[in-house]
């Protein structure tokens, strides 16, 4: 398997005495399905959004695809990568509008997009909601039109933050597929965080376990 992520000697802090991560070296594979596991405020979602590059570490480097990420770059690493977050936000309007809204911005033919995003509507189970108004769904229907929202974009990496929170066991068995098929096309990759320590174990190629020191204690 060839190199997606390297990071190496990463330290990151929200406040300068409140270390979230240090992790000296952590390499994650393309083509696989990696999870990421630890306890409430181990730093999971903020390990996620560094791999997405939404936020930079204080120290050390991020190598992605085999190339160290320079702040020029930035804008274009991200439009590689979409996260999902563990509590979406929707926008006002339509579930289709929300999902359409970053194709547009993007700039793609209205007709491509318009079938990108019933593709990724009818992969997450959510195509018969298309018209409906985002304010009026569940946890669970929400988390799916986020999921549509990042794969309708075509991502090589989907960052899924507890992405069987609000799902019931049907929801599950759907998404799990949908992880295993997406990581199986040719150059894309899936990382997720879970408290389920069983599917974690059941999808993943690799689980990567954090401490609650922000440390990589396994994987």
């Amino acid at each position: 398997m060839s190199e997606l992520y390297c990071l190496d000697q990463i330290r990151f802090a929200y406040l300068k005495d409140q270390v979230v991560l240090d992790i000296p070296k952590l390499e994650i594979a393309t083509n696989e399905v990696t999870a990421i596991q630890g306890s409430n405020g181990a730093g999971k979602s903020t390990l996620l959004k560094l791999l997405a590059f939404l936020e930079r570490p204080r120290r050390g480097s991020i190598r992605y695809c085999g190339k160290k990420v320079s702040t020029a770059e930035l804008h274009l690493s991200r439009r590689s990568v979409s996260l999902v977050a563990q509590k979406p936000y929707l926008l006002r309007g339509t579930v289709f509008e929300n999902v359409i809204l970053g194709l547009k911005f993007r700039g793609v033919p209205t007709q491509l997009a318009e079938k990108q995003v019933f593709d990724a509507l009818t992969k997450t189970g959510v195509g018969a909601f298309a018209d409906k108004p985002a304010a009026h769904l569940s946890g669970g229907e929400a988390q799916k039109v986020a999921l549509a929202r990042a794969l309708a974009l075509q991502p090589k990496v989907l960052l899924l933050d507890e992405p069987f929170n609000h799902l019931d066991q049907a929801s599950i068995k759907n998404l799990s597929q949908l992880i295993a098929d997406f990581a199986h096309l040719d150059g894309r990759s899936v990382i997720f965080t879970s408290h389920d320590q069983v599917l974690a174990d059941l999808l993943a190629n690799r689980v990567i376990r954090i401490s609650a020191r922000g440390q990589v204690i396994s994987g």
